[in-house]
């Protein structure tokens, strides 16, 4: 344990002190100071999972974010060939015990429920390894300088403190002064906390606990006397179902139906999906979300997924590589490739194709090869771009004589 704590550089002589009053990570590495408590949030991370719009969206920006591949430009934006030795694997491979696609998605999912990510860093010099660390474990203070500016972040992981170096810390949204970032969850607490209080009423609603009908009559009875003919009138019910009743006294019974939309209260709900997925950056149409777009065509397709690249997922992408940019050797950086996303219908794609074929931009067999076919006889050659035609007067048509 010792060894581990060296590595990586907690030590053995960091006084620890208790009391750190809603902080995450539990007690502060750093005498003296106070970490800022993090407001308890209403609707925990387990909770908000239980929303099916937010659970859904948060599912639908992962998998795009897992898809798309990693690649790594040098100091000059060469890209650099993945297969070649100049590569740095620790971005094909950021963690050794788990795929690329699941380290991926436990930085979005991290991005959107906590707000932040955490990757500690292995290796000296060289980063070998990145463990993605929950934000739960770990504490983040911001001291302020004597001047009334603020300092450098410090951190700490389960009571211990871990020098800077070996933090990547990438926040969804971040405000000045405060240490920790904001994600989608903390900004939707309004409605995730409706959306579950709705929920709980659609399961109750068919329960005993709601009246089946209501029995009405213009004399006045006092407490006791609706009591007991409250009373009786429940026995009857449950030792005479589906048998006919004889009411006096001017008593009559007026049963409750309600349409199904009305008893789940499925306006509200389509309501508090909405706000969320607003919240969340989500296309309603993918959701099932009513308010989105009516059809889908190739066309609006394609410019719906540019849109939602742009708006949304340039942040989750923005985070992602720069936090991978980080341990790789200075000047090189990652980008992620989001082509796949961006995929043509046929048509259009044969017609970009072509186009780029004509102005001697691609070669034939380049295409190909994208396509995974094999190369043609001389398709490795550039296009000779045909020479502009231009019409030529006739001899046999008469020319128009001025007079």
């Amino acid at each position: 344990m010792n060894a581990i704590g060296k590595f990586f550089g907690f030590g053995t002589g960091v006084e620890t002190r208790s009391g750190s009053i809603d902080s995450a990570g539990g007690t502060s590495p750093l005498p003296g100071v106070m970490p800022p408590a993090r407001t308890s949030l209403d609707v925990s991370w387990r909770e908000a999972l239980k929303v099916s719009a937010f659970a859904r969206s948060m599912d639908e920006i992962n998998t795009m974010m897992s898809s798309m591949r990693p690649t790594v430009r040098d100091n000059v934006g060469a890209l650099l060939d993945p297969t070649s030795r100049q590569y740095p694997s620790i971005v094909s491979r950021p963690n050794l015990d788990m795929d690329y696609e699941e380290f991926v998605q436990l930085a979005v999912n991290d991005l959107m429920l906590h707000g932040e990510f955490f990757w500690l860093r292995v290796g000296d010099p060289q980063t070998v390894n990145l463990i993605p660390t929950s934000p739960e474990e770990m504490t983040v203070v911001r001291m302020r300088k004597p001047d009334g500016t603020w300092g450098p972040l410090i951190y700490g992981h389960m009571g211990k403190e871990v020098p800077r170096s070996r933090i990547i810390h990438r926040k969804h949204t971040a405000i000045t002064g405060e240490a920790r970032g904001i994600g989608p969850r903390h900004l939707a607490q309004a409605e995730l906390r409706a959306a579950i209080t709705l929920r709980d009423f659609q399961a109750d609603w068919f329960d005993a606990g709601v009246p089946s009908g209501t029995l009405n009559t213009e004399t006045h009875l006092n407490e006791s006397q609706a009591q007991e003919l409250q009373t009786r009138w429940n026995n009857f019910l449950a030792s005479n179902r589906g048998r006919s009743v004889i009411l006096s006294s001017g008593l009559t019974y007026n049963a409750l139906h309600l349409k199904p939309a009305e008893a789940q209260m499925l306006e509200v709900q389509d309501s508090i999906d909405r706000r969320i997925v607003r919240i969340c950056g989500t296309p309603a149409f993918d959701l099932l979300v009513p308010g989105g777009t009516e059809s889908r065509t190739y066309q609006n397709l394609e410019q719906s997924t540019l849109q939602f690249l742009t708006t949304t997922l340039a942040k989750y992408m923005n985070s992602v590589e720069s936090g991978l940019s980080q341990p790789i050797p200075s000047g090189h950086r990652v980008e992620l490739d989001e082509s796949g996303l961006l995929r043509m219908d046929s048509k259009t794609k044969a017609e970009v194709d072509t186009a780029n074929v004509n102005n001697r931009t691609r070669t034939p067999n380049e295409l190909r090869a994208r396509d995974g076919l094999a190369k043609l006889p001389g398709g490795d050659e550039i296009q000779k771009a045909e020479p502009t035609k231009i019409p030529s007067e006739r001899v046999d048509q008469p020319k128009e004589i001025d007079a």
